[in-house]
């Protein structure tokens, strides 16, 4: 640990991409095969990866994650050090990060012992296996005392799975094909169907890229549309006109992944998340479907012939496990627009056109739902179809080229999406905290309201948008306007900057006074022209949510 330690300090230190790279890869090199390993996984976030999994009912439980609590690491510093809480509290303040702390805090108060990564590797899976947090801290105890500080710094960052050093995951991939003089084509195409980077690392130093094989139940990397602007330009227009592109409604649902393999399905959303246990319904749908497939498609709330809001869909995923009540009051339906493997073939280098004949004849014998697709004949009919999309209760357009392949994490413009803000609103900000990483010393999240009467209600947070400069400069503001604290990191404000956000929907939350939430708010600039006064109420905002809804079709679901 000790040398991967040194290893991060170094990419740290720099900026510049490939040097990240090329230190990365020259440590790799040196390492034996399981040291390799070892150092993939504390890097990618999970070191404790190879721990066992069982089958449940709903497929294989969710690959381990060791959590350990802000409280339970604080009190073993505490306990190893001999630090007060409160100065604990400030040191955690001041450079934001836990790791950062620890490695400050234990410094001339440790043995200063060599950490292997074995042994680091020991120590995780007995705090994974150990439930006493009693336990767990005398097991961080004892490692505090006896070790190095940057080693355990490292150690602890490697438990939220952000080392916050500018390493990026395809980083470490380019990293281990320059180690291991591999094509990085070709090492990200096996690793994307082994599912496992260290595996795959071993893989290509003994030259075995070509050799694996796609593994069902990992996620792979989907394939991503490319955003058009809105409105569209001239050249937009003519690249449409020029080339023969297929047209699909884009959902306002959750893009999901689904494995199928004699009677086991399980579900993974964008974000690698296993979702399979939230909708037991699907599971008995494909439950009906034949051989082994690898579906790509959307989770949409549905009732009769069409879609729902998002708002209701959301009130399925906030649980892990549902009841028949719920199923019956939220109903889902799984519409299925690609499909990228089917019974030992893997059809991502095939033609959208065979891909979905393939699609239409796997879910053939089966209820499950396959998008409308139909061909784009003029441009001119695009706004007339996104108006049909909309009317549907969807989010636009999907526009994909005719015999393109599954780009797997790329948005190369085979797919391009046409979807609209849905509106704007000036906001005022109400409080901010602190950011992460490089931006640790700044306030860069903030939490902004909307007017009701004499008082601001919060209806969201943001935290992109701005420059770097906006926010150096926002944060000197908002410091100097401070009337109260959150915690160790929140800053409550007096109401005085204006935000102007844009956002993809609102939905009901019990979480904000206001009574409602943005969608995917994003900043769009500073409104210094603009004084809080100036900024939209709160009935602007209850007027945007119910143009959402089709109130006739949605008074029994909307309860919330």
């Amino acid at each position: 640990m000790d040398e991967f330690a040194l290893t991060c300090e170094r990419i740290a230190a720099t900026g510049s991409h490939l040097e990240k790279i090329a230190i990365l890869a020259e440590y790799f090199s040196q390492l034996d095969d399981e040291n390799l390993t070892r150092a993939i996984r504390f890097l990618t976030g999970n070191p404790v990866a190879s721990a066992p999994r069982e089958q449940t009912l709903f497929g294989f439980e969710d690959p381990p994650k060791l959590a350990i609590g802000h409280a339970t690491l604080r009190r073993a510093l505490q306990l190893a050090t001999g630090w007060d809480l409160e100065t604990l509290r400030q040191c955690q303040r001041a450079v934001g990060d836990t790791g950062e702390t620890v490695g400050h805090l234990l410094r001339d108060r440790s043995k200063g012992e060599n950490l292997p990564l074995c042994l680091a590797e020991d120590l995780l899976f007995q705090l994974l296996a150990e439930r006493q947090p009693t336990r767990r801290e005398s097991l961080l105890v004892e490692a505090f005392k006896r070790h190095r500080p940057l080693a355990l710094k490292y150690l602890v960052k490697s438990l939220s799975g952000n080392f916050r050093i500018g390493l990026l995951s395809k980083m470490v991939e380019e990293a281990v094909a320059l180690s291991t003089a591999s094509p990085i084509a070709d090492l990200r195409a096996a690793n994307n169907l082994a599912g496992d980077l260290a595996k795959t690392a071993i893989a290509a130093r003994k030259g075995q890229l070509s050799q694996i094989e796609v593994r069902l139940f990992h996620p792979m990397d989907f394939m991503l549309a490319k955003p058009l602007p809105d409105p569209l330009p001239d050249t937009v227009l003519k690249t449409l006109s020029a080339g023969s592109w297929l047209v699909e409604d884009k959902y306002d649902g959750i893009r999901v992944q689904v494995h199928i393999e004699n009677g086991l399905v399980e579900i993974y959303t964008r974000g690698f998340e296993r979702v399979t246990s939230t909708f037991p319904e699907l599971v008995h749908a494909f439950g009906s479907m034949t051989g082994a497939a690898i579906l790509d498609g959307e989770i949409l709330a549905w009732q009769g012939d069409r879609s729902l809001p998002f708002t209701v869909l959301q009130q399925r995923l906030a649980r892990k496990k549902v009841n028949r009540s719920m199923m019956e009051s939220n109903p889902v339906v799984f519409v299925s627009y690609d499909i990228l493997y089917r019974d030992g073939r893997l059809l991502l280098d095939c033609p959208l056109e065979e891909r979905r004949s393939c699609l239409e004849q796997a879910l053939s014998r089966t209820k499950i739902r396959i998008a409308p697709q139909s061909r784009l004949q003029d441009v001119t009919t695009l706004e007339m179809l996104f108006g049909h999309a909309r009317a549907n209760g969807n989010e636009g357009l999907i526009l994909k080229q005719s015999g393109s392949s599954y780009e797997t994490a790329k948005r190369s413009g085979s797919w391009l999406k046409i979807k609209k803000v849905f509106a704007t609103l000036d906001v005022v900000v109400t409080a901010a905290e602190q950011g992460h990483g490089k931006r640790a010393s700044m306030l860069s999240d903030y939490t902004f309201a909307v007017l009701d009467g004499n008082q601001y209600l919060n209806i969201g947070k943001a935290y992109s948008g701005l420059t770097d400069t906006e926010i150096r400069d926002l944060t000197k503001l908002l410091k100097s306007i401070v009337i109260g604290r959150y915690g160790n990191r929140v800053l409550q404000v007096v109401p005085s900057v204006v935000l102007e956000v844009g956002f993809d929907g609102i939905q009901r939350s019990l979480r904000h006074k206001s009574g409602f939430a943005l969608r995917f708010p994003r900043i769009l600039r500073w409104r210094t022209d603009k004084a809080p006064k100036d900024c939209d109420t709160l009935d602007r905002v209850r007027d945007l949510y119910e143009s959402t809804l089709n109130l006739t079709a949605n008074r029994n679901i909307d309860k919330e």
